[in-house]
Order: C-alpha cells, then structure tokens, then sequence
C-alpha cells in the first residue's frame, strides 16, 4: 500500500473512532492486545512461487493481491506467487489464539 494511501487509512480510521467512557476505555486483555509476530521477507520473482507452511492456519489475508496472489492448495499450506514487481504484506492467523504473523513480500521482474 502506498504510504500516502495509509495514511489516509489512518485518518479515516480515526475520524471514525468513537469516544469511549472510562469504563469501556479500560484496558484490553493481553491476548487481545499482543503484537503480531514478524516472520520476515519472501523474495519471489514474478511468476515464481513458493509454499509457506504455517501449522494451525485460521485465516489469510493479503494487502495488494495484484502484487502477489496467496492461495491453499493443502492443509497447512499457503502457495505465494508473484504477479507483479511491488511490496505488499501477508498476514496469517493460527492456532487456538489467533496469533497473527506479518510476512512481508517482495516481488521482483
């Protein structure tokens, strides 16, 4: 994503954000609130692929698709192919707990 355009995310975001009494600002849960694990950078050429695996794996999402398509071809698997030169980052949930993991992709001609 464009830095231009998450910045923009984040106003919107905010302008958006309701005001909270002090009984419904307390403080979330510590799983609620834990920071998502970073697992790295996935170089892949364009038209290249490559399987990720990831044990326990709830859901998928990644940020610019035309960048790199993601899809499941098995249990616990994720097959990464790169469409186009660009950045954009996958994010992986798994587990019992959700735990979200940040990979960060790179597509290169």
């Amino acid at each position: 994503m464009h830095h231009g355009m998450k910045l923009a995310l984040v106003a919107l975001t905010l302008v958006g954000t309701p005001v909270l009494s002090a009984e419904e600002a307390k403080p979330a849960k510590a799983a609620e609130t834990a920071p998502a694990a970073t697992e790295g950078t996935i170089v892949l050429k364009k038209g290249g692929q490559k399987d990720l695996r990831v044990p326990g794996m709830v859901r998928v999402a990644i940020d610019e698709p035309e960048i790199a398509d993601v899809d499941a071809p098995g249990k616990d698997v994720l097959r990464l192919t790169g469409a186009k030169a660009g950045e954009t980052d996958l994010l992986v949930w798994s587990g019992k707990e959700n735990k979200r993991s940040t990979y960060h992709i790179v597509v290169r001609d």
